[in-house]
Formats: structure tokens, sequence, C-alpha cells
């Protein structure tokens, strides 16, 4: 590469980087410093320092970054620092993320400072979500002990409208080796990554179920609907495979969805960036809901009756308030196999009680409560829930849905 070039770092294209980073591509001379900043790059760069196959080469573009700063045009670089540039720090935000325990606190603290415009409260939830979502995959499946290195920043693309860029990184096994114990039919890295989109796909559960009582499988299906249906961008870099989705939608009425050529290129690990435009959100719990419908026609269904009741409980009720541990799915598990399963065993009524919840992922839903309900279907037990707003009662309905399909 041309010294007189700097290292192109776009997210359409961001081929050159990923190659560089994971050894298949040549060293730049030069990075281009004006979307160094991004998220996606910032994301990349640091979990690559947690793999000691890409260390040298993070350290690199590091210093190379390093060196751009200390030349010889001061102006550009003050404008890079000035408010509401991508270095803005209140807007701009890094940090890794390697226990449950932490992902709560940061997605709160993250999105209210990327987000903190009372009247952007619903791109502030779409985010949030998207943080916790992402953040758990990595503690959970990647098996790095750093856990995921997060990077978020709101900044205006040269058509002045403000985008909000959300990556989180880590130097773990990757996708396809994440599944592939349980869906052995999955060795092809472009296989596994375009079926890690589709709901009920996990490494911790074979294909045709819904379901573990650690994990439903829809992380990563609620990010690409949310990305559709929002005219967002969804990046997914993993070992031997890099997928592109956007959400504009083409002259033929569909979604673009392509692998990153030349075919092969990946991520030393997971790297998965979202992209947002700042106001297309105008009502989240319609956001949650579409998605659950689209998740729903995708899920085969055996009950009719329902188990998780919204109507008024017995008075001799035991209630439990789910705000104290909102999110942690750990706390959430020992919840379901210490309180509410010997309750539904000795047939007790319960109560659920989300008030001061506007949002909880799906998978902490999944902990708290699949297997409650199959047992609670099984014994004829209801569970009654209260103060529910309504994308969380949209998300407990998919969850009865499919907890009672297979």
């Amino acid at each position: 590469m041309s010294p007189e070039r700097p290292l192109p770092l776009s997210l359409e294209d961001p081929a050159p980087l990923l190659q560089w980073l994971s050894g298949t591509g040549p060293e730049p001379q030069q990075l281009d410093l004006l979307v160094l900043a991004r998220a996606w790059v910032c994301a990349a760069i640091g979990a690559s320092l947690d793999d000691p196959r890409a260390r040298t080469v993070a350290e690199r573009a590091i210093k190379l970054n390093d060196q751009m700063l200390q030349g010889e045009n001061p102006d550009a670089i003050a404008r890079l620092f000035s408010a509401g540039s991508p270095f803005d720090p209140n807007r701009f935000r890094t940090q890794w993320v390697n226990s449950f325990e932490k992902i709560e606190p940061f997605a709160n603290y993250i999105s209210r400072a990327l987000i903190p415009e009372p009247e952007m409260e619903d791109t502030r939830l779409t985010i949030r979500y998207v943080i916790v979502e992402l953040l758990r995959n990595a503690v959970q499946h990647s098996q790095a002990p750093a856990g995921g290195f997060v990077a978020a920043d709101l900044w205006n693309k040269e058509s002045g409208r403000p985008m909000l860029q959300l990556a989180v990184g880590d130097a773990g096994i990757g996708i396809p080796a994440s599944l592939r114990a349980l869906h052995p039919n999955l060795s092809d890295p472009e296989a596994a990554l375009e079926k890690s989109l589709w709901p009920h796909i996990s490494g911790t559960f074979e294909e045709g179920l819904t379901g573990t009582q650690q994990n439903a499988g829809m992380g990563l299906f609620f990010i690409a609907e949310m990305a559709k249906l929002t005219s967002g961008t969804l990046l997914i870099a993993t070992r031997g495979a890099t997928l592109l989705l956007s959400g504009w939608i083409d002259e033929a009425g569909n979604h673009s969805l392509r692998f990153i050529e030349p075919r092969g290129v990946g991520f030393p690990g997971t790297l998965v960036v979202f992209e947002l435009p700042v106001g297309d959100v105008a009502d989240y719990p319609a956001l949650i809901e579409t998605i659950k419908e689209r998740a729903k026609q995708r899920t085969p269904q055996r009950a009719i009756h329902r188990w998780i009741r919204f109507d008024s409980a017995p008075p001799e009720s035991t209630v439990f308030e789910i705000q104290k541990q909102a999110e942690n799915t750990p706390a959430a598990i020992q919840l379901a196999q210490n309180e509410i399963t010997p309750r539904i065993l000795r047939r007790e009524p319960i109560v659920l009680d989300f008030n001061g919840l506007r949002i909880l992922t799906q998978s902490y839903l999944h902990s708290l409560l699949f297997e409650p309900l199959r047992l609670a279907w099984a014994l004829r037990t209801p569970i009654h829930v209260r103060n529910v707003e309504p994308a969380v009662r949209s998300n407990l309905e998919l969850l009865e849905n499919y907890a009672l399909a297979g």
C-alpha cells in the first residue's frame, strides 16, 4: 500500500482493516484519522489487543494513530477534539465488560450518555437493548476472559444526519466455533454466520428447539430485525466471514444482506457493529411488538391456554420485584430455580412485579421464565405479572409462545 494513501476505514468496505488485523492484509503506512475514531474501528483494534495473534497489529495501529496526532495539521486535530467530534468525551465511550453484573449498569450509563434528550427516549431504549444483548453474547459465548470491548459514538454523516454507532468486539472463539458443537452441519463460516441471524439459533441447544434455561437464541435475530426496521446497519465479523446487513430497502423491496469480499475475510474473534439513524425509532414498544410478530411467524406453537396472566392475582400470592436484579441472567436463573419453580411445584400463587422497567431483553426474560413456564403449563398453574410496560409484555408473550413450542 502506498504511504501516500491512508488505509480506508469504511463500514461499507471494512475488508482492509479486518484483513490487516487478521494478519492477511498488508500493513498501511497511514490510517485515515478522520474515521479512525468511528466506534467500529476502535472496538476492532481494542478487542484485538486481547488476542496474542493480533496484538502486534493492533498496537501498530495505535502507534500510527499517535504519529498522526503529532503531525503537521493542528487545525484538523483541533476539530477532532472539539464539541460534537468523534473524540468529544460527552459523546464517545470505550470500555471492557467481562461479567453479567457489569452489563446492566454500563448499558444504562452509555445509552444515557449518548442519548440524554428526553424526546429521544425510544432511540435510547433501542440502543440500550442492543448493548445488553451484544455484551451478553460476548460474556456468555465468546470464551474470551476479557469479555467484550465496547465503543460507541454519536456523529454526523456527510449529509448532516446524526448517526449513533455501537460496536462490541471480543477475542473469543468466534460464532462458527460457538455453534459447531450442537450444529455440526454449520461447518462453513458463512453458513454459520447467516444462520446466527435466525430466531432460536444458539450454541447451547440443537436446532428445532426453542431454548434452554440460559439462552433463547434470539439476540442477533432481534438486533438484525431492529436494523431492518430502523434503516440501520449491522456488521458482523467473525472467524472466516463478515456479513453486512443494510436496513435500507432497494427498488425490489429487499434489504441488502451480503458477505464482504474477498470471501473468507473475518476477525480474530467476533466484532458486531450496529449503526442507527438518530430519531428513526418513534415508538420502541411498537418496534418490539413487530419483531415479536416476525419471530412468532417462524416459531411453532403448541399451547392455546396462556399461563402468564396479566389479571389480578390472589391476595396470598408471593411477590417478586424484578427491578432489583434486572438483566442479571445468573441472578434470574437463581431466582427461577430457588424461588419460582418450588412454588409452582407446590401450586402456590406468585406475582412478578416489573414496576419501573420499561425494557427487558428477551435473553433475561428467557433465563427467568423459560423453565418455570414449561412447568406452569404441565401443572396448569398460572404465573401472574403486574406493572408491565408494553414492550416488556410483548417479550413475555413471545417467550410464552416459544417456551411451550419445543
